[in-house]
């Protein structure tokens, strides 16, 4: 039977002071994912980094990270100290410092999404040093690649049950163009989706987590491009979908008795305006041998860059 904790945040400033819901548990032959959205280690946060240290953000969250089985979360900026690879053609550059990859590390993440309209902020090169402080750090990553050819879904595989994951951004990176021979993340199409068909009748796993980056900055709902993506993507055989790159939370809907969370907002960010981009969620789900079995949303905000409970927050 599915368990189920709140489906979407209509009352969120009630939750907010009520603090995270109570958590169910899984069962032995089921395995706990949490996802969160964006995750950004400059600008304002690397001052708050400079000060506490690289472990700041995530010392009211990692409770959730180091009990579950697979964490998963969009970095939204490279991890590289090569700062003259910038990308003149960009407004924004974000570049975070390689010890950030061990922090995130040991903060419980598992899985990283490098399929974003910022990890190319340092070109092939900024994303090269991103996959490599990763692997170091013994971080898995999707869905970046040294070329076009060697992209791979990251499968995750715990009391016989195999979860895959695969990463896409329909915004493509402004001044770069994809190239088939370099570092690069992995672009869908809004006009072709047999790529996406093709990666998906390929992965060998019980239960497919496909995350997108997409949509509209700030805005509360889904655009027609998320809707027809996501369901698209669970017509192809997709068992969940999740996205981010608005900045705040989306209201998800339930699509063929599938879940689409359009956007999990930010989770570790500097900017709290508009009103709405410091709220944000950990999405935890466990998964049994025949799918999907619970749904549980742990309501957050975001106060000095950081992702907080509501009480500590107010």
């Amino acid at each position: 039977m599915l368990k189920r904790r709140r489906l979407y945040f209509t009352l969120f400033a009630l939750i907010m002071g009520m603090g995270a819901f109570i958590r169910f548990k899984a069962e032995p032959d089921e395995v706990t994912i949490s996802i969160v959205g964006d995750i950004m280690l400059s600008r304002g946060v690397q001052k708050y980094l400079d000060e506490y240290g690289y472990d700041y953000p995530y010392g009211d969250v990692r409770q959730w990270f180091l009990k579950d089985d697979l964490t998963i979360a969009n970095l939204e900026c490279p991890i590289t100290e090569n700062e003259n690879a910038a990308n003149k053609a960009r407004r924004f550059l974000f570049r975070a410092d390689r010890e950030n990859a061990a922090s995130l590390k040991q903060a419980g993440f598992d899985c990283i999404n490098l399929a974003n309209n910022h990890s190319m902020d340092y070109m092939s090169a900024g994303l090269h040093d991103t996959m490599k402080y990763l692997d170091d750090s013994g971080l898995a990553y999707v869905e970046a690649s040294e070329n076009a050819s060697l992209k791979q879904p990251y499968i995750f595989e715990k009391n016989g049950i195999r979860v895959g994951v695969l990463a896409y951004s329909a915004l493509p990176p402004e001044g770069f163009f994809f190239h088939e021979e370099k570092p690069t993340v992995q672009y869908i199409s809004t006009m072709d989706f047999s790529g996406l068909e093709e990666d998906i009748a390929a992965v060998q796993c019980d239960f497919l987590i496909v995350y997108f980056h997409w949509g509209i900055e700030y805005q509360r709902y889904k655009s027609d491009m998320q809707e027809r993506i996501a369901k698209k993507a669970i017509d192809l055989g997709a068992d969940f979908v999740v996205g981010a790159h608005p900045h705040v939370l989306q209201e998800p809907e339930i699509y063929k008795d599938r879940y689409i969370y359009y956007s999990l907002g930010n989770f570790v960010f500097d900017k709290q305006i508009p009103p709405g981009t410091d709220e944000t969620m950990i999405l935890q789900i466990t998964v049994g041998r025949q799918g999907l079995t619970g749904v549980e949303e742990i309501p957050l905000v975001i106060r000095e860059g950081k992702p907080v409970s509501g009480l500590q927050g107010t």
